[in-house]
This record gives structure tokens, C-alpha cells and sequence, in this order.
């Protein structure tokens, strides 16, 4: 089970959405589907590219509104945190308000991947996957950087 989830959460990482409003520059980063090096390295369709920007679009609203209510929890659980007179019990109960919230997006962005996914072939996956990996690399510091900064 787990190497079948694996690389769904590493599409997951690609599908990060911007839940604030974006400008339109900063919304296509987040469409890796309309990059023409994906398209043409995946050999997506058009057809496909719409189904992935319906998919996408379709989830965009539960994921800001997910967004929008995960804040909120978390503002109400900092001000109970600094409140010396709050009980614990009230403290556990928002813990648990923000944490449902927190679920809740990652319900919905996960069913998005899901969705996504299965758009996909197989070969297409593994060539995503591979792409991923790849990114990612670029993206984070090697280990003598790291050392360096320490």
C-alpha cells in the first residue's frame, strides 16, 4: 500500500495550490500541466490538459474555503494558548477543531491527486514521478551546503 501512495503524495507536492488569490504568472507555477516541457515530456493531450485544469478548477474553491477555515482555527487557538484563564479543556476542544480543519485540506488535495492521476497512463506516472524527483532535487540544498551553513 504504502509504495502506491508514495507516488501520489509526490504529486501531491507538484499540485500545491495557491489558496490566496494569485496573479496569473504565479497560477500557471502551480499548473505544472500547461508547462509545455511537462506536456511534451509526459506527451499530455489536450484532452487531458482539460481534464486537469476541470479537476483543478472544480477542487480550487473547497481548497480556499478549507484554507480560509484552517486560519481561522488556528487564530482562535493562538488567542485561547495566550489566554491564562482559558481551561485545557477548552484548549484540547480547539486543538481538535483545527485539526479536523487541517484534515479536511488534506482530504480534498488528495482526492484532487487522486483524480489527477488516474487522467494519466501509467508510462505518463512514472515519467511525472521521475520529473518530480528531479525538481525536487534542484530545489533543495545538498547535504555540503547544509553542513556549511551549521
Amino acid at each position: 500500500m504504502q509504495s502506491r501512495t508514495a507516488p501520489l503524495l509526490g504529486l501531491l507536492g507538484l499540485l500545491l495550490l495557491g489558496l490566496a488569490p494569485l496573479e496569473a504568472n504565479e497560477q500557471e507555477r502551480h499548473r505544472w500541466w500547461h508547462s509545455e516541457e511537462v506536456r511534451t515530456e509526459l506527451g499530455l493531450t489536450d484532452d487531458q490538459s482539460t481534464s486537469l485544469d476541470d479537476i483543478y478548477e472544480e477542487t480550487l474553491p473547497k481548497q480556499r474555503e478549507s484554507m480560509h477555515r484552517l486560519t481561522a482555527e488556528e487564530l482562535t487557538l493562538s488567542a485561547l494558548i495566550s489566554d491564562m484563564d482559558v481551561q485545557e479543556i477548552d484548549v484540547t476542544r480547539q486543538i481538535d477543531r483545527v485539526e479536523a480543519a487541517r484534515s479536511e485540506l488534506s482530504k480534498s488535495r488528495i482526492l484532487m491527486v487522486f483524480r489527477m492521476y488516474r487522467v494519466l497512463s501509467a508510462a505518463q506516472r512514472e515519467t511525472l514521478d521521475a520529473w518530480r524527483e528531479q525538481e525536487d532535487s534542484e530545489r533543495r540544498p545538498s547535504s555540503r551546503t547544509r553542513s556549511k551553513r551549521r
